[in-house]
């Protein structure tokens, strides 16, 4: 349960509240309106012996504000302190809490009734008016109350600013990280573990890198041309030739 009401938090709390209750305000002013207009077309001072209460002015202030004064108050003090309703809560919570607050005050109508159903049972001898006070009347208008207080909580959520979410006050501003940075330290991260311990040397032997350099294109060995067709050798006829002279020397 939460009773602050000061500050920002106390102030939206109060302005949901009050919507709320104005919408109940105004139903009830309206509903009284209708019946003292009735009554004062048929009205008639023998007809109502009971004083200043029966007559339609009466009537119509003991239908708006007398009756239903304890309702009001136990409905606001609960949707200010005990179930609060702010411009973000969600629809269902808004429900809830608002119905929470028109049973509070339907009970709030019932133990205030407790007096005038004594004092009636008593001058009428007879303890129905009791009876009364503590059952069907407090639960008569505590009914339409609830309903009319939850319909002006679900008005008061949507003209405060409505919301997606439940009561969350400030939400602090995250710096963003830049990519950067988050890199760095990523980085810094795997560094400072150690690489786990590998018995196999498969995975720690270190492989044979040569070193980096232009590439040579490799030219493939010259193989000689051999012609499709071979020229034939040619004929020897020197045994055609006629014999040589004689030299001087053998003569």
């Amino acid at each position: 349960m939460s009773v602050a009401v000061s500050g920002p938090e106390g102030r939206e709390r109060v302005l949901t509240a009050g919507t709320a209750l104005v919408v109940v305000l105004v139903a009830r002013f309206a509903l009284g309106l209708v019946a003292l207009v009735g009554s004062a077309v048929g009205f008639s001072v023998t007809a109502f012996p009971s004083g200043f209460v029966a007559t339609p002015v009466g009537q119509f202030l003991g239908s708006f504000a007398f009756y239903p004064f304890p309702f009001y108050v136990a409905s606001f003090v609960v949707l200010v302190a005990v179930r609060p309703l702010t411009p973000r809560s969600d629809l269902r919570t808004v429900v809830r809490h608002a119905a929470f607050a028109g049973g509070v005050g339907t009970v709030a109508l019932a133990v205030v009734g407790i007096v005038p159903g004594i004092v009636l049972s008593i001058s009428g001898g007879t303890w129905v008016n009791l009876a009364l006070y503590l059952t069907t009347i407090p639960l008569s208008a505590g009914i339409v109350d609830t309903a009319l207080l939850v319909a002006g909580a679900v008005l008061a959520r949507l003209w405060t600013g409505g919301g997606d979410g439940d009561e969350v006050w400030a939400v602090e501003p995250v710096a963003r990280v830049d990519e950067g940075e988050a890199d760095a330290a990523a980085t810094v991260l795997d560094h400072d573990v150690a690489p786990p311990v590998v018995d196999d040397d498969r995975f720690t032997r270190v492989p044979t890198v040569r070193a980096a350099g232009p590439s040579t294109p490799v030219v493939p060995p010259e193989r000689p041309v051999v012609p499709a067709h071979p020229a034939p050798a040619p004929e020897d006829w020197s045994r055609f030739a006629p014999p040589a002279a004689p030299r001087e020397d053998d003569r």
